[in-house]
């Protein structure tokens, strides 16, 4: 079986990409593009894709086109300059689609796909799915919004958005829930952490639902002088309303990422949960990659409860936080219990080893595909 993949393709129209359009090919390969960072989910997916001995993947790597700046002013200037890119890296898929035949052009979210490329994709015989990793695909703008509705399946890692998705979202096409999943060749270790620098440890992007629960923890705390390290972009904008003393470590990814949180004692789990979209509330977060990545480095974790999660794991693997007064209240109980926590992460490490890998989960998603399309050729 070959894939090909779309990673947050650009939105273009058939018209601007001159593409003559044939009668549907009967049968096609597979092909996948995506991001190619290590410890990008477009990529921990793709590799579990082509250890697999029934698929081919033929990848494009949209990191060869698009960036990812974070200040404002050079993402300013990526928003100037982006037009051209997106024309040309569309012809380039086309391109490739057109040369590779795929029988199914899989898109990782896809927020650059805008609807009439992913019906010029179709057009070419390929099938269109998209593997969706966030809350809402509401929030990322109208064209990504429309775009998400077009694609033949969706598959989602929100065990919430296949009710949710026409009467929430108001899509009419087919949406099937798979988790997300740890990398067992990033995230694994069998060995339980020895060096522990750390008692606490988090590492997350900043959101301010994040920054609120980091600031009110530092509050709650009776003992001020705990080892607090985070990781991740954007947490120096609150630099000032977090004890000086706590260490900020700015993006880690691939290795780093992991060797980061096994130098806790105690690393924390938080999800996003406050999620809206044009002044609605939406449903929130209700898991994370970290569910999996934690448990999978043999890392003892505290995470955010919901009903998920605690069906992920029980009392005796993973304790669950409410606020930040609990989560100052669980740190300052486990962070001498030296001999607990270890036994509770290695319960934990054995609840997700290998049930919770992205292994398995490409296996759901190759037997999802194959119950789609039971005429193609597997």
């Amino acid at each position: 079986m070959r894939y090909l993949r779309m990673s947050d393709l650009p939105p273009a129209h058939t018209n601007d990409l001159d593409i003559d359009r044939p009668p549907r090919l009967a049968r096609c390969h597979r092909g996948i593009i995506g991001e190619s960072w290590q410890g990008s989910c477009a990529r921990s997916l793709r590799e579990a894709l082509e250890r697999r001995s029934d698929v081919h993947v033929d990848a494009i790597d949209e990191g060869d086109w698009f960036s990812r700046p974070r200040g404002l002013l050079l993402r300013a200037m990526n928003r100037l300059t982006s037009n051209p890119r997106r024309w040309r890296f569309s012809k380039h898929v086309i391109d490739r689609v057109r040369t590779l035949r795929p029988q199914i052009v899989l898109a990782y979210k896809g927020y650059w796909i805008h609807e009439d490329l992913i019906h010029a994709v179709r057009d070419l015989g390929a099938r269109a799915v998209n593997v969706y990793p966030d809350c809402s695909p509401h929030r990322y703008g109208g064209e990504h919004r429309r775009a998400v509705g077009e694609y033949d399946i969706v598959l989602s890692t929100k065990p919430f958005h296949p009710s949710h998705w026409s009467k929430t979202y108001g899509y009419t096409n087919r949406c099937e829930f798979i988790p997300h999943g740890y990398d067992p060749h990033l995230h694994l270790v069998a060995a339980p952490p020895t060096v522990l620098r750390y008692d606490v440890v988090v590492v997350a992007t900043y959101r301010n639902e994040y920054g609120r629960l980091m600031i009110e923890f530092a509050r709650a705390l009776k003992s001020r002088s705990l080892r607090v390290a985070i990781g991740g972009y954007g947490w120096h904008a609150i630099r000032g309303e977090l004890p000086q003393h706590w260490e900020l470590c700015g993006p880690v990814q691939g290795p780093r990422y992991v060797t980061l949180l096994r130098q806790g004692k105690i690393c924390i789990a938080p999800i996003s949960r406050d999620v809206t979209s044009n002044g609605r509330r939406q449903p929130g977060d209700v898991d994370s990659t970290r569910t999996y990545e934690l448990a999978a480095a043999h890392c003892f974790f505290l995470h955010r409860r919901t009903e998920y999660a605690r069906s992920l794991y029980t009392d005796r693997e993973v304790p669950m936080y409410d606020s930040a007064a609990d989560l100052a209240e669980l740190v300052e109980d486990y962070v001498a219990r030296d001999e607990v926590r270890a036994a509770m992460a290695l319960r934990a490490h054995r609840r997700a080893v290998p049930a919770y890998s992205l292994d398995a989960r490409a296996e759901a998603i190759v037997n999802v595909l194959k119950g789609e399309w039971v005429d193609q050729r597997w």
